[in-house]
């Protein structure tokens, strides 16, 4: 199997680790071809741009910064691309780019998989971690086994290449408002008089992750029957803003600023989960 990896930075890095530890042969192009050196180091070989990478290789990978570095990447590389190989681009991208060059490439007569990940750089190393696909099954029943053996889930979504990009995002932003979250819960234990490690500590026995589960699901249903009514988290909110005082904060004003309106339009009595009444149908 012959197999061009496009973009070696650090998730493209790991990625390329588990694929010479796992098939023996992979040609790498990088933007700032030093950073590929290690990867040359463990028997990968440095193409000298994106069109020689693709030479002759059956799978075309891609991970890459955004839309535009993907498009441009993938222009170079059709130069020399066969047209029977697989182009799976790894990157995290808008839907609508994702649906755009998958059309591009369905008029040309080549095959395109939409594969974001949930991984980190050691996670792909290990082979490790969630691979969302999406793009025509196809296509997708060529190189699924392939794919499974880069990941620990392989997780096809459909044929809209839309969908992987819209779930990628989905699950970014929740990774991304776990790490504010976290980032706020030691500015107030900072403001109590906690230490970082005793502020933790209450998360470790508190296991918010549950709430996703248990609220999260009610939430997405649109029920907001109270068990922790949204005025009496605007109090707690108060408590925590007086504590941290004008200390830099990720999240807490702004859902603060957020419970104000909603307690405005007559939902002080809901949920705390009612801040996601905008973005669902409220249950009957």
């Amino acid at each position: 199997m012959r197999i061009a990896f496009l973009g070696t930075g650090l998730l493209g890095s790991g990625f390329v680790h588990h694929l010479l530890a796992t098939t023996g042969s992979v040609t790498v192009w990088n933007r700032t071809a030093a950073k590929a050196a290690p990867l040359v180091e463990a028997g990968a070989r440095l193409a000298s741009d994106p069109a020689d990478a693709a030479r002759d290789a059956e799978r075309i990978h891609l991970c890459l910064k955004d839309d535009a570095a993907v498009d441009e990447v993938l222009a170079a590389a059709l130069v020399d691309a066969p047209t029977d190989a697989v182009i799976i681009d790894h990157t995290t991208t808008s839907a609508d780019g994702a649906a755009a060059r998958g059309a591009r490439l369905a008029a040309t007569g080549h095959a395109f998989l939409h594969a974001p990940v949930f991984m980190s750089p050691v996670a792909a190393r290990d082979g490790k971690g969630i691979m969302l696909c999406a793009g025509p099954a196809d296509v997708f029943a060529r190189v699924d086994a392939a794919l499974a053996g880069m990941t620990g889930d392989l997780w096809y979504v459909g044929d809209d290449l839309t969908r992987a990009a819209a779930m990628k995002l989905v699950g970014n932003a929740m990774l991304i408002a776990l790490a504010g979250g976290v980032a706020d819960t030691l500015a107030v234990g900072k403001g109590v008089g906690l230490s970082p490690a005793d502020a933790f500590s209450v998360l470790a026995r508190l296991k918010p992750g549950g709430a996703i589960d248990l609220r999260g699901k009610r939430m997405a249903a649109g029920d907001f029957a109270a068990t922790f009514e949204l005025a009496m988290a605007r109090k707690d909110l108060t408590l925590m803003l007086d504590a941290v005082g004008d200390a830099p904060l990720a999240t807490l004003r702004t859902i603060a600023d957020r419970a104000d309106e909603l307690i405005a339009r007559g939902h002080g009595g809901d949920d705390l989960g009612v801040l996601a009444v905008d973005a669902v149908k409220t249950a009957s």
